[in-house]
């Protein structure tokens, strides 16, 4: 099984391609992307209703998508590692590769989590009101998702129109968590 890893190239890309292709590494994989909007669904989920919300609650929020993450990320990583083992045509495969292939591919999943969480921990610890936590952290989501979507056409030279389409394709993920939190929770 390849790697979805766009480092991998035999021509030497310049600076900005290179940043971009890093950034990908870490939260563009299939893993990243799913955990952002995995993780944006938890922390829309669990953030309540329209009831006033107070930093016991943001940190609740924050706390129980952690949480989730983690859980999702192991269920991830088991699973990947069982595909793998069983895609093996060696006989004497070891598990062993098959857990370093999966904790490779998904660590993108885990990694999703750290800019959305940054709002939430900023509310839990009172600097910022806690719905304003809750609803940054939704939007940074989308956000990230949208700039995924963007790069990875902009990496491979699309036109600026193909960019902004995966963009805006890629944050509609982002956005229709929102929709449901708004429309389900109020």
């Amino acid at each position: 099984m390849d790697s979805m890893d766009l480092n991998q190239s035999s021509a030497e890309p310049g600076g900005g391609v290179r940043v971009q292709r890093a950034l990908w590494r870490h939260w563009g994989t299939p893993a990243g992307i799913y955990g952002t909007i995995v993780y944006a669904s938890v922390v829309a989920a669990s953030s309540g209703g329209a009831r006033e919300q107070d930093q016991s609650d943001a940190l609740h929020v924050l706390v129980f998508s952690l949480v989730s993450i983690v859980v999702f990320w192991m269920a991830h990583v088991y699973s990947t590692a069982l595909g793998f083992h069983g895609a093996d045509e060696r006989v004497g495969a070891r598990v062993r590769d098959a857990l370093g292939h999966a904790l490779f591919e998904s660590g993108g999943m885990l990694e999703a989590a750290i800019v959305p969480s940054i709002p939430l921990l900023l509310a839990a610890i009172g600097i910022l009101p806690a719905g304003l936590g809750v609803w940054l952290s939704l939007w940074l989501t989308v956000l990230l998702l949208a700039l995924l979507g963007y790069l990875v056409f902009h990496m491979r030279a699309r036109p600026v129109l193909f960019c902004v389409m995966g963009a805006v394709i890629t944050g509609l993920f982002g956005v229709v968590v929102i929709v449901l939190k708004t429309t389900l929770q109020h």
